[in-house]
């Protein structure tokens, strides 16, 4: 893995969109506010970001049955840095308070581009990377993945505080048109190797094949109703859940805010270097998924009745940790038991799901903890989570057998 050029040309190349997805979001959030000083503006941003995201996921498996994940990627990439151009052009020449919409639509357009990066990137990985090393492949994403969100946030405020909104505009253009060089380096030997004979033979049938996909597998159905159930219990670590648990649970500082969510990042770049280390967890994929799994709940369920800052600290590392850990080996299951034509669409159904789904949670957390307290979400969370292990417990025989899906499932009636 480590002289596959193609592989390296991936990382670095998604790394450097990621960190310009970081500095992008921070300038728009400060480009909007300072505009309008209004928080609902503001909060327009993840709205269009999530939804056109989500629009995104519905018709990407159109792009894939015509084109390589190669191409897929490169496109996504250059025409979001000719759209960010038209940003920053717009914003420095045109922008005002009565066409902000135009700055929106803009914003949507860029979101919607991205919303391929993600599923080919990780469909490409198995591609790329012998089967043997997809849990160091997988491990290595992390690791890149949480260093640039860790750092990205400080390191963008930063800039935005020593230049403005716009500099640092053009410090992810810069990052983009790099990227984009990186992309269309990489060498996809595969993709001649994948047949056309078996592609779905109209306009439907190739928008929901990764969805039948899902239905249709025993084995896919469990492992997605576990992500499913994972994203509703996620949204108990949202900043500002954290934020309102430090003041009515642990009664400290908000410094203390600053504290989680550092220690929640080691726990998850921890996970990725014992990943690229330790190669036995290849060999262990399903009990390090029932391990982790459970430990989740165990944390998360804590955590929540837990009113000790320095223990609150320990957990929530050790949830990034186990959770982390229970993702990679997820990833390495399906990308080494699904066919690599119908990986992108199984990656592009679950990426719709997880937002639609994750959106929605965090609009219900929001309410609960409003109208209840904070404890409950944290209660509900945990039970969630533990629903999810007793499913996968339950199932543990199944997913131990190897995932076999043929084309033939997506048509089957």
């Amino acid at each position: 893995m480590k002289n596959n050029l193609s592989f390296l040309y991936l990382i670095i190349g998604q790394s450097l969109a990621n960190a310009g997805d970081v500095f992008y979001i921070v300038a728009l959030i400060s480009l909007v506010y300072s505009l309008t000083d209004s928080t609902f503006f503001v909060s327009l941003v993840p709205l269009i970001n999530t939804l056109s995201a989500f629009v995104s996921g519905i018709i990407a498996p159109l792009l894939i049955d015509k084109h390589p994940l190669k191409r897929i990627l490169v496109f996504s990439q250059f025409w979001k840095t000719v759209f960010l151009f038209l940003l920053i052009i717009y914003t420095i020449y045109f922008l005002r308070v009565n066409n902000i919409y135009i700055l929106f639509l803009m914003i949507g357009i860029i979101s919607f581009l991205d919303g391929w990066a993600n599923p080919s990137r990780n469909s490409m990985i198995p591609r790329l990377v012998e089967e043997d090393h997809l849990v160091k492949a997988n491990s290595l994403v992390t690791i890149t993945d949480q260093t640039i969100r860790l750092g990205g946030w400080a390191v963008g405020g930063i800039i935005l505080s020593l230049l403005n909104s716009k500099w640092v505009f053009w410090i992810t253009f810069i990052f983009y048109i790099i990227s984009t060089l990186f992309m269309s380096l990489i060498r996809d030997r595969k993709q001649k190797d994948l047949s056309d004979s078996h592609l779905p033979k109209t306009l439907k049938d190739s928008l929901i094949e990764g969805w039948n996909l899902i239905i249709k597998s025993k084995n896919l159905r469990i492992i997605h109703l576990i992500i499913l159930f994972e994203a509703m219990a996620s949204t108990v670590w949202l900043s500002a859940v954290l934020y309102v648990f430090i003041q009515k649970r642990l009664e400290v500082g908000v410094h203390w805010w600053g504290y989680l969510n550092t220690s929640l990042f080691v726990g998850i770049l921890l996970a990725g270097f014992i990943g690229y280390k330790w190669s036995w967890i290849n060999k262990q994929l399903i009990p390090t998924i029932l391990i982790g799994s459970f430990m989740v709940f165990l944390t998360t369920l804590l955590f929540g009745l837990n009113n000790l800052p320095w223990l609150a600290l320990i957990l929530i590392g050790l949830n990034g940790l186990f959770d982390q850990l229970k993702v990679i080996s997820i990833q390495t299951i399906l990308q080494s038991t699904v066919g690599d034509r119908l990986l992108p669409k199984i990656y592009t159904a679950q990426n719709a799901l997880i937002t639609l789904v994750f959106g929605l949670a965090t609009a219900a957390v929001g309410v609960i903890a409003d109208i209840f307290n904070i404890l409950l979400t944290f209660m509900i969370a945990s039970l969630l989570l533990i629903i999810s292990f007793v499913i996968l417990f339950a199932t543990r025989n199944s997913l131990l057998q190897k995932i076999t899906i043929s084309h033939q499932i997506s048509h089957q009636k």
